[in-house]
């Protein structure tokens, strides 16, 4: 029983010790840059939805009019119509970057294998031939 308490104490520490690395997501969550377009586009998209449920709230309870109301929430859907368009067209240019990048990466692969490679059979017969 004594080993059994004196191993359990030992391994708390070393769980808590360890849980950031094992979570791996939420460690890095702070390492994410406040000022890259995704995060300006998710603060607009929060932005958009609170906007609206604000609208709804204040013309559920009569502090706004149905004119007014329509207006917010036809802005605040705008606004949120822009941000989803603007989020596809960032995974859109995403996407094309690390094409570009791979076709990048095969083509210095190639060229670094060609370097490599002891020269061609055609190309040597041709040079001996020529000097005759």
């Amino acid at each position: 029983m004594f080993i059994l308490v004196a191993l359990l104490i030992a391994l708390i520490p070393a769980i808590a010790a360890l849980y950031p690395f094992i979570k791996g997501n939420a460690a890095n969550e702070w390492l994410d840059d406040e000022s890259s377009p995704m995060a300006d586009l998710e603060r607009r998209w929060d932005s958009a939805l609170s906007g609206i449920k604000s609208a709804e709230l204040e013309y559920s309870i009569g502090n706004l009019e149905e004119d007014n109301y329509t207006w917010l929430r036809q802005e605040y859907m705008r606004e949120a119509a822009l941000v989803m368009r603007s989020m596809e067209l960032e995974e859109e240019q995403e996407a094309e970057l690390l094409a570009a990048i791979e076709v990048e990466i095969r083509e210095v692969k190639e060229r670094i294998s060609g370097k490599d490679a002891p020269p061609d059979d055609s190309q040597a017969s041709q040079g001996p031939a020529s000097s005759v």
